[in-house]
């Protein structure tokens, strides 16, 4: 058995050896990168009402998967590929949706709709980082890095959605907002005869938000 081993382990090491010098040397021969070429005409759809982008988050990604090898059933080594990138989460608010607003003394009370993560999460391919390691990477690396890519869409789409995410972002989206109300609201000239407000904004999503929104919905049918 220890005979059977070593046999393998020589082998192991003579073939990574070459797949190692061609990996590197296709590598190093690359072409330049292809100019990108529509497979279909591109369709241009309007967003009914715009979009307004209130947050992003800046961060980078890892993406981690490992594979146990085994010949015989005895363990002859594991297969661990990563990959990083670097990744910006954007998030946005619909325009169309009505919004509820409340001048209350010095104070505009607005309930804004809740935030929403841009889809697909952006990444910068130039810099995204792979490798793989372990004596058979050579072998089955490419594919467990293949794996990992394709993952990537929808890993970050559910981790965009997340409430740890969302919480994250969430007072600059309320600065955002207010700016934004400040601008176009509070400096149409129905508001101009009166002292400037403090824009104090919830989002529909929020406790706050669900509780005051009907308030505000009551009190301006009255």
């Amino acid at each position: 058995m220890r005979f059977v081993l070593t046999v393998i382990a020589v082998a192991s090491l003579l073939v990574n050896g070459y797949l190692g010098f061609r990996l590197w040397y296709q590598t190093s021969t690359l072409p330049p990168p292809p100019v990108p070429q529509s497979v279909i005409p591109p369709v241009v759809m309007r967003t009914a009402g715009g979009l307004l982008e209130v947050s992003a988050v800046t961060t980078t990604e890892r993406f981690q998967s490992s594979k146990d090898h085994t010949i015989l059933g005895v363990p002859v080594g594991v297969t661990v590929s990563q990959i990083q990138v670097p990744t910006v989460y954007r998030y946005h608010i619909e325009l169309a949706k009505e919004w509820a607003f409340k001048a209350e003394g010095g104070t505009l009370i607005v309930v804004a709709p809740a935030v929403r993560p841009s889809l697909p999460v952006a990444i910068d391919t130039g810099k995204l980082h792979s490798f793989s390691n372990g004596i058979w990477s050579p072998l089955t690396g490419p594919n467990q890095v293949a794996g990992l890519q394709k993952s990537i869409t929808a890993s970050l789409a559910t981790k965009a959605a997340t409430q740890e995410l969302l919480q994250v972002q969430r007072e600059s989206a309320r600065k955002t907002v207010a700016e934004f109300v400040q601008k176009w609201v509070v400096e149409q000239p129905q508001w101009k005869a009166t002292k400037t407000p403090v824009v104090l904004v919830f989002f529909a999503d929020e406790p706050l938000g669900v509780r005051v929104a009907p308030l505000i919905a009551t009190t301006a049918a009255q």
